[in-house]
Parts: structure tokens; sequence; C-alpha cells
């Protein structure tokens, strides 16, 4: 009995033995040798996220892009399959690593960028960057078809004018202080410059190779340099490869401004991107920026075409109206006016007649007679002709060949006022002054204008190279273009005053010949003044 019962004791044994190594063989770990049971998931974390960003047209010129707003951002990160990319605007792609954006609000603007990498196992680490870029706003359709056509348009400095460079005071819209002539600035790295506008907004500067401009501005923006200023502070040929950028065009109220991305500049550089459109055509521009280190204007008239080599004395040829004085007697009268009366300005004192005692044609010439007489009421007479609705005109070239008078108290003028005198009245009308002289300049040559601006005593120039003008014959010439007022003793300048949009130069002028007693200029009259006389040997105008 006692053995029987051993016997099925170890039996139990054997099989509780037999029963646990089979469960601790079924729940044993999948990776012991040969096993073959399910196994807990492991996370995967991606590490090492990095983020570039590649703003599309940055360079040193302009670091916030093109002006298109164009982006290309990458990430990569280590067990990083997928990235979400969210862009600071609202925006978000998702890629396997490469996505291109395209920012639209305009101006220059920085955005939080933020991106997330996910791994296989759906966990995620992130990175964040901030990004500036710029986005140029669209132009304004007339101002893009002016600059750039329907395609592209190239533009150069129009050194063949007067005044194709000059500058002035800040609040004005048009150079007071200095104006270059043409081709003055020949040794200097613009003329040879090319500014070419895409109607995409592209704008493309042909500097081959060397730019002309403030040398300050110049070396603070494109570095420093072994080459020397001038005397006003300018480096005439600055080293500066060819570049692109973008631009933009917009109206501003009465404003035409443009704008140049980055560093990009027009003529000479002022470390101004910012102009505004004074003066317009289809193949003329003129541009105004500030200097803001010195308050000053400076200008730049632009020309589409091809830029003449002629000299602006000698552009206009074809003679389009003239008076040789061939006829003796009384004046053409399809070609003059008399305009007459007792009571003038400037405290004048003659009396205007149309009689022949005080004009008439004689030996080839016209001849202007001041005499002492009474007459209505005043003490003295003279002539004062016109061709204001024989003559009228906008632009040219005006030659008169005139010998004046020299007696104390006479005051003769060859000039040109504005046709609209009756309606706008003086200055607003504008006046050009070819030839003024009296007692008060020593009877020197003095050319002038007359504008709202500066109206007393005008934009005035006085040379001194001529002390026989009451003696001998000259040519008193005025050269006008939409460019400038260029005045001239035998075909040799010696006032140049700047033209432009804002003043009253652009519009139709007509010719006055006369010579006034006493007055502001004419100054006291000599007691022993009897007569004198203003001889002109022709008028001629050509466009």
């Amino acid at each position: 009995m006692q053995y029987f019962i051993n016997n099925l004791f170890k039996l139990s044994v054997l099989r509780l033995s037999f029963f646990i190594s089979l469960l601790i063989s079924c729940s044993g770990s999948a990776s012991d040798e040969g096993g073959s049971g399910p196994t807990e998931p492991v996370d995967v974390i991606p590490s090492e996220l990095s983020l570039s960003v590649n703003v599309i047209g940055a360079d040193d010129n302009q670091p916030n892009g093109d002006g298109f707003g164009v982006v290309e951002f990458t990430a990569s990160a280590t067990n990083g399959v997928s990235y979400s990319f969210r862009f600071g605007t609202g925006d978000s792609k998702t890629s396997s690593g490469k996505v291109q954006y395209t920012y639209t609000e305009v101006g220059t603007k920085t955005y939080d960028v933020k991106v997330l990498a996910y791994s296989s196992t759906n966990n995620y680490v992130s990175i964040d960057k901030k990004v500036t870029v710029y986005v140029k706003p669209d132009s304004e359709a007339s101002l893009l078809e002016l600059l750039a056509g329907t395609s592209s348009k190239t533009w150069k400095i129009n050194a063949a004018q007067d005044a194709h460079f000059s500058n002035g005071v800040q609040d004005k819209k048009y150079s007071t202080y200095w104006e270059a002539s043409a081709f003055s600035k020949n040794n200097s790295g613009f003329y040879d410059d090319k500014y070419t506008f895409y109607v995409d907004g592209t704008y493309k500067h042909i500097t081959n190779n060397t730019v002309f401009g403030k040398a300050s501005h110049l070396t603070n923006d494109f570095g420093s340099t072994s080459q020397s200023s001038n005397a006003q502070g300018e480096i005439e040929n600055y080293n500066l490869a060819d570049y692109q950028t973008t631009f933009v065009a917009k109206k501003d109220g009465e404003e035409n401004k443009l704008e140049i991305n980055g560093k990009g500049f027009i003529g000479f550089y002022v470390g101004q991107q910012n102009y505004t459109i004074e003066c317009h055509d289809s193949n003329n521009i003129y541009l105004r920026a500030i200097d803001e280190s010195e308050n000053i204007a400076w200008y730049v008239w632009l020309t589409a075409k091809e830029v003449s080599d002629i000299n602006p004395k000698d552009q206009f040829t074809n003679l389009m109206w003239s008076d040789e004085f061939d006829e003796p007697g009384t004046l053409d009268s399809s070609k003059w006016v008399h305009e007459v009366g007792d009571s003038w300005y400037n405290n004048e004192v003659q009396s205007y007649t149309s009689r022949l005692e005080n004009s008439k044609v004689e030996d080839g010439k016209l001849k202007i007679i001041a005499k002492k007489e009474s007459y209505n009421g005043n003490n003295y007479t003279s002539a004062r002709i016109i061709s204001n609705t024989k003559m009228d005109f906008t632009y040219g070239r005006v030659d008169i060949k005139a010998k004046v008078p020299g007696a104390k108290g006479t005051w003769p003028a060859l000039w040109l006022l504005g046709s609209n005198f009756r309606t706008v009245e003086w200055p607003k009308c504008g006046e050009m002054d070819i030839l003024e002289a009296s007692q008060s300049n020593n009877f020197k040559v003095q050319s002038t204008v007359h504008h709202p601006d500066n109206y007393g005593e005008g934009d005035t120039n006085i040379t001194n190279e001529y002390s026989d003008i009451t003696e001998n014959f000259h040519v008193y010439s005025l050269v006008w273009t939409k460019q400038a007022l260029t005045f001239y003793v035998d075909d040799k300048p010696h006032h140049i005053v700047g033209n432009s949009c804002a003043l009253p130069f652009n519009w139709n002028q007509f010719i006055i010949l006369n010579v006034a007693m006493g007055g502001t200029m004419g100054g006291e009259i000599a007691s022993d003044f009897v007569s004198d006389s203003m001889e002109i040997e022709y008028v001629r105008i050509y466009q």
C-alpha cells in the first residue's frame, strides 16, 4: 500500500513538472531561440532634424529675394519619413523632404516657419525658423507700359541734352542748383549703362563694369575701393558688375513712384532705390531721387531711343519760320503784331506805338526806335512787337541777330512769353528772356527765366564776355527742349536752365521784341536823351 502511494506521488510530480515546463515554453520571449510568440510595439523617434531655406533671387543686393516671393524649403532627419511644412501664413504642405512655397503678401515680411518630421511609428520632432521675404506689389498698368512696353524696354542717360543730369533743392520738382551740359560727363561710368525693364517686374542694369555716384554711398553699399573720389566726393568709374533684380511702379496720389528692389538703382547713385517720375512720354523719362544724407534732389533724363551724338545747338535744323526784314517800310503784318499802350509794367515810362517813327524796316533791318517826345501823357515813345497769334510754338531754336541801344535809361529786350498769358497770367504763363541789357547790368548780356517759384530776379545769368553789344551785332539764341533752356551768344552757351513738367515751359510761347524806357531795370534816363534804337537783322525759328 505504501509502495503504491509513493509511486503515485512521483507520477504526479512528473506531470506537474511537465505542465510547468509547457507553460514556460508557451510564454517565452520572441527573442528566445526558437521563439515564435507576439511582440510589444517599439517607438521610433526621429532625431537630428535640420531645415534649410532658399529665398529665390536672394543675394547681396536683394537679401530678401527677387520680389516674386518664392521660397524653397528642404528638411531632413534621422528616421524621418515624412515632413509637414507650416509656412507661417496658415498654409501647410506635406512632402518627403522638399517643398516650394510662394508668399503673396506685398512688402518685406518675416514669417515663423515650423517643420515637423514624422517617423514610421508616427512619432515626430519639430524645428522652427524665421524667414524674411520681399514680395513686390503689382505695377500700375500705365506705368508698367511706359517702362517696359509690351515685353521689355531699355533706357539710357540722354547725354545729348543739356540738363540731362542735374540737382537742386529737395522741396522742388526741378533742378535749381546745377545742370550738366550735353556730353560733359563723358569720362564717367554711366553714359554706357543700360536700364532694362520687363513686364514681369524684372529689372536688369547693364553697367559695363563701371557706375557713377557719390563715393560715400557706393563704398557703404557695395564695398570699399582703391579708387579715389573727385573734388565733389564722387567716384566717376566705380567697379560694379551687371546685376538683375525687380522693380515696381505705382501711383501715389499725384506722384508716379518707381522702386528698384535690393540695391538696384538708375543713373547717378546716391544710396537711393526710390524714385519719382516727374515727366514722361513714350521715349523720355525725368527721374528724381533724394540724397537723404545731403537733402539734395538729383535728376536724370532717360531716353528709350538711341542717344544722339549731335550737340543740342545743332539738333534743330528745319527753318520753319523767319523774318529777314528785307522789305523796307512797315512790319510784315502776317508775322508781327504791334502792342500799343501808354501804361506798362515795371515802372516803365514809355508809350508803345505802331508808328513808323518808332518801328520800321530799313536797310535790311528792323529798327525799334525809342524817342523823347510828349505822347499821350508820357515823355517817351518806343515800340513793342510780338508774334502772338502769328507764330506761337513749343520747343526749337530761336536765333536773333541784333545790336542793342546803349543810352542810359534804355532797356532793350528779346524774349518769349507764354501764349496763355491772358488766361493764366504772368508768371504762371512762363517767360524766357534771351537778352536784356541796361545800365543796371552795364549793358552786358543777361538771360533769365521767370516762373511762379522764381519770378522776381528769376533764374538769371550775366555773361561779361561781350562788352560791345551796343556797337556790334551778335546772334542771341535760345535752344528750348523738354530737358533744358540753353542761352547762347554767337553759338556759345552761357546759361542752362533745367526744364521740367513742373515748369511752364512745355507749351506755346511767342516772341517779343521791344525797347522800354526807365523802369526797374532801365533805371534813370539820361537828361540829354533824345533817341536810340535796337537794330535786328533777322529772327529765325528752327525745329
